[in-house]
């Protein structure tokens, strides 16, 4: 499994243009809602964490616990009071971990992951053309019209990012038409 995980991270981020390290947080966040899903039915606020080796792609999973103050223990599954541990050694705020058997992936859990996967790449990639396009604010951009609707226009800018003109911020004398490449518009 470790080989793939690094097949699948390389893979994406050349694909997709982004950063490997988002790419191993969300493989890290899948394998957590699949960890709880098959091993924690019972207790879904138990806290786990699972950690991927950057290098040779094997992971490590960890069930770990909050220490709290006695009036603030709560959630037994992911807090520990401080009463029930050494307070020499634990203060509140501290965190303490257990390694658990990492899972062996089934067909349910892997496309439980690949889900989780899916949308936080996704999420990364929106994040990505945002940040493109964050110091053009106040700029005059040209677009493509791909779409008119009822509100306004929807503009391919390329590079995966669309923007939507509303009809009240459109010139009144021009009358775009769709595939129209030389719509300008200004970015807020």
């Amino acid at each position: 499994m470790s080989r793939e995980i690094l097949t699948v991270v390389e893979t994406v981020s050349n694909e997709k243009g982004l950063n490997p390290e988002d790419i191993f947080e969300a493989i890290e966040d899948a394998l957590v809602v699949s960890t709880k899903k098959k091993v924690y039915t019972e207790q879904p606020e138990v806290a786990v964490r699972v950690a991927i080796d950057r290098t040779t792609g094997d992971y490590d999973t960890y069930r770990y616990w909050t220490v709290v103050a006695d009036e603030d223990h709560e959630m037994p599954a992911c807090q520990l009071a401080i009463s029930d541990l050494d307070p020499e050694e634990w203060s509140i705020g501290d965190v303490k971990e257990e390694q658990i058997e990492s899972i062996e992936f089934g067909r349910i859990a892997a496309t439980q992951a690949k889900q989780v996967i899916i949308q936080k790449i996704r999420e990364a990639e929106r994040n990505l053309v945002a940040d493109a396009f964050e110091p053009r604010v106040g700029e005059m951009m040209y677009g493509e019209v791909k779409k008119q609707t009822r509100d306004g226009y929807i503009i391919d800018l390329g590079d995966n990012a669309e923007a939507i003109c509303h009809v009240i911020r459109c010139c009144r004398v021009s009358n775009y038409v769709q595939n129209h490449v030389s719509m300008p518009f200004c970015i807020m």
